[in-house]
């Protein structure tokens, strides 16, 4: 019961702390769409595996990429999960090179029965998140240099209430009720810094949106000999017309840039809360997991996106439609409570490849990532410590782009209580 107070108010202080832990990040393709997309599932046994988690149920693990996988939660158990993550990504161009980092608070959601066929789950996500600084310089001959800062920050978040169902023996459906909600902040600066004389402009602009999205999940089950066991998943998330409220200011300026006192000469256009629409794509993804219960696991996955319908207030973006394919598992030595600690623990690993939505001068940004993982299990207790790993790479540098080199981490807390015992004697 400690552990499980415990673990609230590390949830408690985490939604307090959400928003402002978003904008650390440092990615010029966080620039396009919606910034960095967040997948469906952050958790980090899942995220050790390659991401899979279409086919993937099981009881000790809070599953939001497909909500059907709720109903696989034992009907005794209250299971709350919470973690932080982060990276470090070196980035490169054809000229220079830099490297960034950050940690953030991650995620906290919590899986309990409702009754004998009806699992129920709530939580916090992250959706997107924005964060970039370019400073662009153009050298103009028999002229001053023009200098262009582009910056931005911000993100969505995704409150959700999912609900699994059990459906006979071997079938279960689910879905997802998630109110996405967030802000982002952009700017740009022109200047000249040659010259004390010429007035430069500067353009912000701040989106604001809010509004209700769906996802819809199944899952089916093979049972074989030897206590192994397939499963079959698949999730749909409808298309949405996003609420969203614009503002922009556009202004003539002298300073603004290197600590040069900015002095407003003139205002050129503004607009306060505009409103309009976001259109988010509609999805799918399938999937599969084979299992040997309590030994090892290995499944697949693949998604697909229809972001080539994405729009902004009735404006496309440099999107494409984007899909992604991941296969991991993991490995359990064996699972007796008197094994060592080397034995109960899980090895897990995984790849993913993801053709994302952008698509700059005709080269699709594509990522490629390699996984790891290891759960420590606690003595005499459900609870354990999950850490995964990952090593890959974004971008290309063909025609002067930007290419990442990046190391991302997971560090989760998974604690499972049974809570709900009858009393047999009073």
């Amino acid at each position: 019961m400690m552990k499980i107070r415990a673990g609230i108010v590390a949830g408690l202080v985490i939604l307090s702390l959400f928003g402002r832990a978003q904008n650390n990040i440092n990615s010029p393709y966080s620039r396009y769409g919606l910034g960095e997309l967040y997948g469906k599932n952050i958790s980090t046994r899942l995220f050790s595996m390659g991401g899979i988690a279409y086919g993937i149920a099981d009881p000790y693990t809070i599953n939001q990429a497909n909500p059907a996988s709720y109903a696989a939660y034992d009907s005794l158990s209250f299971l709350l999960e919470t973690g932080i993550s982060g990276n470090i990504v070196s980035l490169q161009n054809t000229v220079s090179s830099e490297k960034s980092n950050y940690v953030t608070l991650s995620h906290f959601a919590v899986g309990f029965p409702i009754t004998k066929w009806w699992r129920t789950s709530l939580g916090i996500l992250p959706y997107s998140k924005i964060g970039y600084n370019v400073k662009v310089t153009v050298n103009l001959s028999n002229f001053s240099n023009v200098v262009n800062e582009l910056n931005g920050d911000g993100g969505l978040n995704r409150l959700y209430w999912g609900n699994g169902f059990k459906l006979g023996k071997n079938l279960r459906v689910g879905f997802n009720a998630l109110y996405v909600f967030g802000e982002e902040r952009n700017s740009s600066i022109i200047y000249f810094p040659d010259s004390a004389f010429i007035i430069g402009t500067k353009s912000l602009y701040k989106n604001r949106g809010s509004d209700f999205l769906f996802d819809y999940g199944i899952q089916y089950d093979f049972h074989f000999k030897n206590m192994r066991i397939l499963t079959l998943g698949a999730t749909y998330s409808n298309q949405t017309n996003f609420k969203v409220k614009r503002s922009y200011l556009f202004e003539t300026l002298t300073g603004g840039h290197n600590e040069i006192v900015e002095k407003v000469k003139d205002t050129l256009a503004y607009q306060s809360q505009e409103t309009g629409t976001l259109l988010m794509p509609n999805r799918f993804g399938i999937g599969f997991s084979y299992t040997q219960k309590g030994n090892w696991t290995v499944g697949a996955d693949y998604n697909w996106e229809n972001w080539k319908s994405y729009r902004f207030f009735g404006t496309n973006d440099s999107l494409q439609n984007s899909w992604k394919v991941a296969v991991g598992g993991e490995y359990i030595p064996k699972h007796t409570s008197i094994s060592p600690l080397y034995k109960r623990m899980s090895y897990r690993m995984g790849f993913r490849y993801h053709q994302t939505y952008i698509n700059i001068r005709k080269h699709s940004i594509n990522v490629l990532g390699i996984s790891f993982g290891v759960k420590f299990p606690m003595k005499r207790s459900k609870t354990t410590i999950n850490l995964g790993i990952e090593f890959g790479q974004r971008g290309t540098l063909q025609d002067n782009l930007l290419k990442e080199n990046f190391f991302n981490f997971s560090l989760g807390l998974s604690i499972l209580e049974h809570w709900f015992y009858k009393q047999k004697y009073q």
